[in-house]
């Protein structure tokens, strides 16, 4: 049976391949400002019609727009770290820090693996990605992409909103968005003021549109992986039915295949309906070979930076609701508070959402294979079908692993709860639940920066 299996994969690979001519852009909308931007960073070349001296001047413009402002930038903050004399400064400045270290490491891995993406994406182009002109087995797709297209939208507005909410205050204020080494203080000039400034803006809007783009092309790529094997579904709905629903106008007429051996054609073999059911089910299991395969791919490409992201961004979501709580008295301070959470909130809840949807929609493909018409199959049809409802009753655990695991699903975003074992970095979060009120009490402990161990775990707690 694994071989069975290993041969549909071989079998399926050069039936995927992309046209050269195809743009990924027509393939997701969301994927056109996407794209704009990785271009823009100089991270999307186009490796097949450059020449190599000219890929090579495309990455070193890279290096050098990076360098300019998302290396110096962080560069900037790390010396301001070993300036300051207060406890608070020094946190303000490690968490900036910390959110620059994690970028760096998600942009260096998308100019390292580029053709590795580019692949990817490229690999949706494939005949049975593609729309079948079918309005209800083509709904998921639009489906994805309009929930794809709704996170970035709502993420990119939220993050550059906040960046143009800090550049007003700062201006107004006569003040830096980040507090950063050389010091800019009421005796510099003030053309030099607004030089600084401008680069902290464009620096910090250039950062976020990356960040966001790097996390909604991972989002969109499980948002389609969910949404085809919706279609698988529904596929398998509607196998050894077809006939039952939409008899042929001729129900007397059969597919025949005359044998090239027999010289005087007289031995015509019939095409029967069990052959055509078979053929359609070894489709549906080729093409759920190769979603499954696409997807582990995914997550074997971005798990690493992912998990870093996630665990930076929850450690963030941590702090963000205790300062919201405790240290904010002014209006301004706690809208852009607010704002923040929100884009922290809209991070990671992207990812647990399309998780969480491939992991039930796994679940609702093994039991489609119950409503296959199973009498009217002959026998090797039956072995093929058990076959494959034991492959689909395994499931799908959509996970980012790299040396840690975290579960992509909802459980994950409703509870969350970081634990140091060593008690140098300790962050507790809890959920409540009585009589359908809900109240959040959070704590938080600091003893250090050195983190040796993290442990991530979720908490489902549900009402008594």
């Amino acid at each position: 049976m694994v071989k069975f299996f290993r041969c549909c994969k071989a079998r399926v690979s050069p039936e995927l391949l992309s046209k050269k001519n195809e743009k990924p852009e027509a393939f997701l909308p969301s994927l056109r400002m996407i794209l704009f931007i990785f271009r823009m960073f100089y991270a999307w070349p186009d490796e097949q019609s450059l020449a190599p001296n000219a890929l090579w001047w495309y990455r070193a413009k890279g290096v050098l727009f990076r360098t300019f402002f998302i290396y110096l930038s962080a560069a900037a903050q790390l010396a301001y770290n070993f300036t300051v004399t207060s406890r608070e400064e020094l946190f303000a400045g490690m968490f900036v820090l910390l959110t620059q270290l994690v970028l760096i490491l998600k942009m260096e891995f998308f100019y390292k693996n580029v053709s590795k993406i580019q692949q990817l994406i490229r690999r949706l182009h494939g005949k049975q990605y593609r729309q079948s002109g079918n309005a209800e087995e083509d709904m998921p797709l639009v489906s994805a992409r309009k929930k794809s297209t709704i996170f970035w939208t709502l993420y990119f507005m939220f993050s550059v909103g906040l960046a143009t909410e800090w550049l007003v205050i700062s201006l107004s204020l006569t003040t830096l968005i980040v507090p950063v080494w050389p010091v800019v203080d009421h005796t510099t000039p003030y053309w030099v003021y607004l030089m600084v400034i401008l680069h902290q803006y464009v620096a910090i809007a250039l950062n976020a549109s990356f960040n966001i783009s790097w996390d909604s092309l991972v989002a969109a790529l499980l948002a389609l992986t969910n949404a085809h094997l919706h279609r698988l579904q529904i596929q398998l709905m509607k196998l050894g039915h077809r006939n039952y629903l939409h008899p042929p106008k001729d129900a007397k007429r059969r597919m025949i295949a005359v044998s090239s051996l027999d010289d005087n054609a007289r031995s015509v073999q019939i095409k029967s309906d069990a052959d055509e059911v078979y053929n359609e089910l070894l489709q549906c299991i080729i093409f759920h070979q190769e979603v499954t395969g696409f997807l582990r791919d995914v997550l074997d490409l971005f798990s690493g930076p992912l998990l870093a992201q996630l665990y930076c961004s929850v450690f963030i979501l941590c702090i963000t609701e205790f300062r919201l709580l405790t240290d904010v008295n002014t209006m301004a301070d706690t809208v852009q508070a607010v704002i923040y959470l929100l884009c922290l909130v809209i991070q990671v809840a992207q990812y647990c959402y399309f998780g969480n949807e491939i992991n039930y929609m796994a679940q609702k493909v093994h039991r489609a294979t119950a409503f296959v018409n199973y009498p009217d199959m002959n026998i090797k049809c039956r072995k093929l079908l058990i076959a494959f409802q034991q492959i689909t009753a395994v499931g799908i655990k959509c996970s980012a692993k790299y040396v840690f695991t975290i579960q992509l699903s909802m459980e994950t975003f409703v509870t969350v709860r970081i634990n140091d074992t060593q008690n140098i970095l300790l962050v507790f979060g809890s959920i409540e639940i009585d009589d359908g009120l809900s109240s959040f009490l959070f704590g938080s402990a600091m003893t250090g920066f050195e983190i040796t161990c993290v442990e991530l775990e979720v908490v489902v707690t549900s009402a008594t």
